[in-house]
């Protein structure tokens, strides 16, 4: 490799009681990317001098999948925290902080969690993650919008800018999780603790529904465009999930926090009706009777 490939951090999800999602994508600031598998050696200790080692191994970085790495660390204490990192040649990523669930017959006393969503590279900086990454949450819940697909739109009012036009292929989805995973702030808030990720809209197109694209033109064209959105996403999110095969992937899960709490992490966009007003057009004073309407006739149509 020409140089760090570690350039988008690490992160860790999907955790259960015995096992968590490691993961980390090899990028290559200089000099082209290989075209073959990387072998990538991970390795998981009960201390952050990694002195205690309780699970290590050594995977495959693929360049289908973007040399991105999903591995399952599993035969690990319940309700535990540990620290992970991963190490190509001569190259270490930086440390990682994870933690995996209570059993779900037990009481813990808290959970303490953060949520997140809509970060709009363009809009602002990520200064809040510094208080995710300093406050040792135990989960962190990202509910959608991790990248936006615009294309760059330089103006006084923004302090950053994407790179490049908008997002429709799978190279330029790459690219924009590289630019948005390249904040270190947000690197640091991957680092801190699991992540539970969905997504929204924008990981693919504005105001998307189902197969309808936002201008509601051709879906067999859009189908398209969503496979390689969806991969892209898959390829940089801790999920506990087997890679998309075609333009669908079921991401809705559950995670029990012992007695505390069940959360479940729902898709609203892949199975979702299209807005029979779009954005602007609601105005639930004038439409009242239309969408009732429309209600009505769905729920017929259940029957």
């Amino acid at each position: 490799l020409p140089g760090d490939p570690f350039r988008l951090g690490v992160a860790s999800g999907d955790p259960l009681s015995d096992s968590v999602i490691l993961w980390t994508r090899l990028v290559a600031d200089e000099g082209p990317r290989p075209d073959e598998a990387v072998p990538v050696t991970w390795v998981l200790a009960a201390d952050d001098a990694f002195t205690a080692i309780v699970a290590s191994g050594t995977t495959a970085a693929t360049p289908g999948f973007g040399h991105s790495v999903h591995v399952d660390a599993d035969g690990l204490d319940a309700d535990s925290w540990y620290h992970y990192r991963f190490r190509v040649g001569d190259f270490t990523s930086e440390p990682g902080r994870t933690r995996t669930l209570p059993e779900a017959d037990t009481t813990p006393d808290q959970l303490r969690f953060g949520v997140g969503s809509c970060q709009n590279f363009e809009a602002g900086w990520y200064t809040a993650y510094r208080d995710v990454a300093d406050n040792e949450l135990d989960l962190f819940l990202f509910l959608g919008d991790y990248i936006y697909e615009y294309a760059a739109n330089p103006a006084p009012d923004r302090p950053r800018t994407h790179d490049g036009p908008e997002t429709t292929e799978l190279a330029g989805y790459r690219d924009r999780y590289a630019q948005y995973k390249r904040d270190e702030l947000l690197r640091a808030a991957h680092a801190s603790c699991p992540w539970l990720v969905v997504w929204d809209d924008h990981e693919v197109e504005n105001d998307y529904a189902d197969d309808v694209p936002e201008d509601g033109s051709d879906s067999e064209a859009f189908l398209a465009r969503r496979a390689d959105a969806y991969q892209a996403w898959w390829e940089h999110m801790p999920v506990r999930l087997d890679p998309p095969t075609n333009e669908n992937l079921q991401i809705e899960r559950a995670f029990r926090f012992g007695q505390l709490a069940n959360i479940m992490m729902i898709d609203t966009r892949e199975y979702r009706f299209v807005m029979a007003f779009g954005v602007d057009g609601f105005r639930l004073e004038n439409d009242c009777d239309v969408v009732f309407d429309v209600f009505l006739s769905l729920c017929v149509d259940a029957q």
